[in-house]
């Protein structure tokens, strides 16, 4: 798609505005959104997700980089993203803060897709059993954790 200011370069930022229940759409290159003052507010948001991590003394290896595009600490902490995909297994623990905290988890826990079929409901109730039988034995309601060991059984057997 075309920049809506210029029609020349390929817009890359888009901006949507909501105003008195009126939505508009903007796509911009990056020189005409700098030149608007679009910009900011992109960079502004990759601040505002830097921010959310907590960059204290442990959380991330001092003089660590990512071996795919070599990316280090304090590059990451001034650009606020990710150089290429393997920085995502390099900074996992990184990652996982910051979903956390943006999501306020890191599994899904969301609809499973018809697609996905029996096995993946089937593994996704047997977590939640492995995680009810736990919390029965530790409130010693063995009879319940009777039952949910029984069903735990059956499911591993299907």
């Amino acid at each position: 798609m075309l920049c809506q200011n210029c029609g020349e370069r390929e817009a890359r930022i888009s901006i949507t505005q909501i105003v008195n229940n009126l939505k508009t759409q903007i796509h911009l290159c990056h020189q005409c959104a700098q030149q608007s003052g679009h910009a900011d507010s992109v960079s502004a948001l990759q601040k505002m997700l830097a921010g959310m991590v907590d960059w204290g003394p442990q959380s991330i290896g001092k003089g660590k980089t990512c071996p795919g595009c070599g990316l280090s600490e304090i590059e990451l902490r001034q650009r606020g993203r990710f150089g290429c995909g393997q920085c995502y297994q390099t900074w996992e623990p990184l990652v996982k803060t910051i979903i956390g905290r943006v999501q306020g988890r890191t599994t899904h826990t969301g609809k499973i897709p018809l697609s996905a079929g029996s096995r993946v409901r089937a593994q996704r109730e047997l977590g939640e059993l492995k995680d009810k039988l736990q919390t029965a034995v530790k409130e010693e309601r063995f009879e319940d954790a009777a039952r949910l060991r029984d069903r735990i059984r059956g499911l591993q057997g299907e």
